[in-house]
């Protein structure tokens, strides 16, 4: 055999290693995750009803999309989605809840009875409450049953009151320490619950630092709202206290209320320098405002120092304390403190003025609880 020359032999060589990395395949890019609920329900609507089973967010805070087949699946993986593969879809469980509708709610309805499309548990959910009739509910279960597994039922205390009093953020809040004749009153900042859909809702810690400030009613009525469950005042980032609902007849809102107009809130997040803010409160609102720092420390006139607080421009009052501070539909604080004297009025035209928030964030993140 005719051997090459060793410099033709090294050429080749290279040359032939030059084509086989020109072979191989290029890698590509992991798709960027897909965040947004928007982006998610629009892909979801591309499948059709009959491949999707819906949009929704597990337990771990994962955006999640169900579809019915393992092709459909994996085109929402290639878009850096989370997919999940469901038995029902969208149509079939709509047409459920259509049939519900027509049979039962649209010509002889039952008191004490809910039912939905829950995408998150690929079913119907049927809510049926203590005070729902026997009869009511054997004719309901008798329409239900048909379905199979595409129906879950829940039995569930108590009874649908459309006169529930209502609780959101901005509204006045109390308690009192019989025994040693304190009273407090401050201002709810924002109803929040955990990954279970327990409510709770959160206020200034300094309004709960008593030992007696556990229970804590509506201002308005008295009407009682539920126990203080964590609570400090005086450590870093700590002026607050969760407090979980266990009141009855409550309708609790992801929504503060300002100079009667409610305003919705769907998240928390911490500031941005700058950015334009709302303030509410029982006694004061001050809807025009801006973040002057994201993370201020800051020393009160009885000597406690907080650090890494919001400091803003909204003026407050005394009673104010723990109430909302927020940016379009986020969460970003409850009042803490104010160098507004209680004599001087309250509004977005007072520019001297100065309130200080606990980030609401970094509390909801600490007890695994998030904004609604």
């Amino acid at each position: 055999m005719r051997r090459l020359p060793r410099r033709r032999l090294t050429m080749a060589v290279a040359i032939g290693g030059l084509f086989a990395a020109l072979a191989q395949p290029t890698a590509s890019a992991a798709p960027a995750p897909l965040t947004d609920p928007a982006k998610a329900r629009a892909l979801a609507t591309e499948f059709g009803q009959d491949r999707s089973g819906g949009v929704y967010y597990d337990k771990a805070g994962q955006l999640v999309v169900a579809v019915t087949d393992e092709a459909a699946a994996r085109e929402v993986r290639a878009e850096g989605g989370v997919a999940k593969v469901v038995k029902h879809s969208a149509a079939t469980l709509n047409s459920v809840r259509a049939t519900l509708d027509r049979r039962i709610a649209d010509v002889d309805p039952i008191p004490n009875t809910s039912w939905g499309v829950d995408p998150s548990t690929n079913t119907v959910t049927v809510d049926i409450f203590d005070a729902a009739t026997t009869a009511d509910e054997k004719r309901l279960m008798r329409l239900v049953t048909r379905y199979g597994d595409a129906v879950r039922v829940n039995r569930l205390p108590g009874k649908i009151d459309a006169t529930a009093y209502e609780t959101l953020g901005g509204i006045g809040i109390e308690s009192t320490d019989v025994a040693a004749g304190r009273y407090s009153a401050c201002t709810l900042g924002f109803n929040v619950r955990d990954a279970s859909g327990q409510k709770y809702f959160v206020t200034a810690g300094h309004c709960a630092d008593s030992p007696s400030f556990q229970w804590w009613d509506r201002e308005a009525g008295s009407i009682y709202l539920g126990k203080r469950i964590w609570y400090d005042y005086g450590g870093i980032e700590k002026d607050y206290a969760v407090m979980e609902y266990r009141g009855e007849n409550l309708a609790a809102y992801g929504a503060v209320r300002a100079a009667g107009v409610d305003y919705e809130i769907t998240d928390s997040r911490y500031p941005n320098d700058g950015e334009s803010v709302k303030r509410a409160g029982a006694v004061t609102s001050d809807l025009v405002g801006a973040v002057l720092s994201p993370s201020e420390t800051v020393t009160f006139s009885d000597g406690t120092l907080l650090k890494n607080m919001i400091k803003t421009s909204n003026c407050s009052h005394q009673g104010d304390s723990g109430g909302p501070l927020w940016a379009g539909t986020d969460a970003l604080g409850v009042l803490s403190g104010t160098n507004t004297p209680q004599s001087e009025p309250c509004n977005s035209a007072q520019g001297q003025y100065r309130s200080w928030f606990q980030p609401v964030h970094w509390v909801l993140a600490h007890h695994g609880l998030h904004a609604f």
